[in-house]
């Protein structure tokens, strides 16, 4: 069970992007919202399934090396290849991690899933160590979920 400002935050994404018409517009209204959400991100967004290769989309942060990422590479290409919700705790101890910032320690990539398929994933980094729990998990589960419901009804 996700606490309130977690819960809050998964209904102003739903009312945020309610409107968009485009995927873009969706994805670059939901990654303001996310990384509003705690001073501990330090990068917010999402790659999204381009073929058998994840694309970087809408995010806010520092500029990212990685522009395309394989399935079965890096944490992303895990997450979406694995279709689950990969976090690490500390990133400098997993061996998938591609850097993209040396104040990076921990990280969340929950895939947004259509059914069996994946679209993408949200991707989220943080400069503290083990900052996700279970409750983050859950919450942007239920992020991914109604990102996903809505770029269903855009396209």
């Amino acid at each position: 069970m996700i606490d309130d400002a977690r819960s809050q935050l998964v209904d102003n994404i739903r009312i945020a992007i309610a409107d968009k018409r485009t995927e873009t517009e969706v994805l670059a209204a939901a990654a303001e919202l996310i990384d509003s959400f705690s001073d501990g991100y330090n990068w917010t967004g999402f790659y999204l399934k381009r073929g058998n290769a994840l694309e970087v989309g809408p995010y806010i942060g520092e500029e990212t090396p990685h522009k395309k990422i394989d399935f079965n590479q890096g944490i992303c290409g895990s997450a979406a290849s694995q279709k689950k919700t990969v976090v690490v705790d500390d990133v400098n101890l997993d061996p998938r991690y591609l850097a993209c910032s040396l104040s990076t320690r921990s990280e969340i990539v929950v895939p947004l899933m259509n059914g069996e398929r994946c679209l993408g994933e949200i991707d989220i980094d943080s400069s503290r160590p083990a900052f996700f729990n279970r409750q983050d998990q859950q919450m942007l589960e239920a992020i991914a979920d109604t990102i996903v419901k809505r770029l269903t009804e855009i396209s």
